[in-house]
């Protein structure tokens, strides 16, 4: 399986750049035949594996234009990270919880019962965190770190700065720990 489709977005998966080159070339004349132009602005490369850092040659389109090399990419809102495996970088997904989260406790936080306002997180903001968190691998620092978001966001719901108490009242509210 070389080419994902979703919507208008397409993902080329190649195992090397001269593979990608053709494949390119192959799906860029089949839109171009449909009349669907391939955005040389919009459309960037990353590698991952042994060799993600080392520089690469461009991939080309036939009109020429030079598609950059990028150590994140963003398909269907999730960020792909240049690695050694295949990793996401949750940084936009932490940013957008943080986001939500203020929106919510910006209108309701202090007038609202904790009930209501820990509901309203839980299915307004939490979603953010956890898009596309199934798609990679996630490993401990991770964890720790998406984890931080959501015990922030109690803390600051429940006026209390203990991790225990957080915890306790995230069992209460029946919300899940990463």
């Amino acid at each position: 399986m070389s080419i994902l489709l979703y919507a208008d977005d397409i993902l080329l998966v190649a195992p090397s750049v001269t593979s990608l080159q053709r494949i390119l070339s192959i799906c860029k004349a089949k839109l171009e035949s449909l009349d669907m132009p391939v955005n040389p602005k919009k459309s960037s490369c990353i590698r991952f594996g042994a060799r993600f850092s080392v520089k690469c040659s461009n991939i080309s389109t036939v009109d020429n234009c030079k598609l950059s090399w990028n150590d994140n990419v963003r398909y269907i809102g999730i960020y792909l990270r240049s690695s050694r495996t295949f990793a996401c970088s949750f940084s936009h997904t932490k940013q957008s919880m943080y986001c939500a989260f203020n929106a919510v406790f910006g209108k309701v936080g202090r007038t609202a019962s904790p009930d209501v306002v820990f509901q309203l997180v839980k299915s307004k903001c939490l979603p953010a965190l956890c898009y596309g968190v199934d798609v990679s691998p996630v490993n401990k620092s991770q964890t720790a770190s998406l984890q931080y978001v959501v015990d922030n966001c109690f803390r600051k719901i429940s006026d209390v700065k203990s991790t225990e108490i957080v915890r306790h009242c995230m069992s209460e509210f029946k919300w899940l720990t990463m």
